[in-house]
């Protein structure tokens, strides 16, 4: 009978469209081996947890659960946002934020919360959902109605690319599966076809009609490369970058 650890390899490796072989050739180890562990006629080693998680590219969460069901303490930590521990984090955070500005910058949780934010992303977003949502597609949501993005069909489009992506990499998630699933229902992104959006640009902006003025950003997306706690791991800084002298000229001003 498959023990819970085989039951949770046996999962993930058809969430990431493994055969046995294929992930026994990954992990560097015999397939019939693979097989023992899967059925629960072998225990896996913690060096074996790992191994084989670092194959499947587990989030630290299921890494975790997998070292868990195999006997053994997690090896990554979930800290509360206060600990002193994730001080340097949290200043590293606010630093970015900080030498980006005047243009636009945050950073968002695993589920598109935003966490941290400077003023130029506090401009564009009290502009999109005034008072409204601190979640990043709850805004995008909230901003159809609105003249603010020029091309918000696109960026909408996009925007649930990116989303459907994420959640299978984390071979599933709850919170990004509702949010995807209210931004998919919408009017406008159901009528909206991959095939119209041009993929041949170099850079797709976000273009923003505020008043007169056109802004045109673009975005790159930063992650911490070592720190080991769960949540502020997967903590994302987003900086917004103009695209054009006018959109600069506006945020400077």
């Amino acid at each position: 009978m498959p023990s819970e650890f085989g039951a949770i390899l046996k999962d993930w490796r058809k969430v990431r469209r493994f055969s046995q072989l294929d992930l026994s050739l990954e992990a560097e180890m015999s397939a019939r081996h693979l097989s023992f562990l899967e059925s629960g006629r072998a225990n896996p080693s913690r060096a074996m947890v790992l191994r084989l998680s670092e194959a499947l590219q587990l989030p630290r969460p299921a890494a975790n659960q997998a070292l868990n069901a195999a006997g053994f303490a997690p090896v990554y930590p979930s800290l509360s946002d206060d600990a002193s521990e994730l001080a340097p984090v949290h200043q590293a955070i606010a630093t970015m934020l900080e030498h980006h500005d005047p243009f636009p910058g945050y950073a968002i949780d695993r589920h598109w919360n935003i966490v941290a934010s400077n003023p130029g992303a506090e401009m564009i977003v009290a502009l999109a959902a005034p008072g409204g949502p601190a979640n990043l597609i709850d805004i995008l949501i909230a901003s159809a109605g609105l003249a603010l993005i020029e091309n918000w069909d696109e960026v909408a489009v996009l925007t649930l690319s990116r989303l459907r992506t994420e959640i299978l990499e984390l071979g599933g998630d709850a919170q990004l599966s509702a949010l995807a699933g209210r931004l998919a229902a919408h009017e406008r992104v159901r009528r909206a076809d991959m095939a119209s959006i041009n993929l041949n640009q170099a850079v797709i902006p976000t273009i923003f009609q505020v008043g007169e003025v056109r802004l045109s950003l673009f975005s790159v997306i930063a992650q911490f490369g070592s720190v080991q706690d769960i949540r502020a791991g997967e903590t994302r800084i987003e900086l917004m970058f103009p695209m054009d002298e006018v959109t600069a000229g506006f945020f400077r001003r």
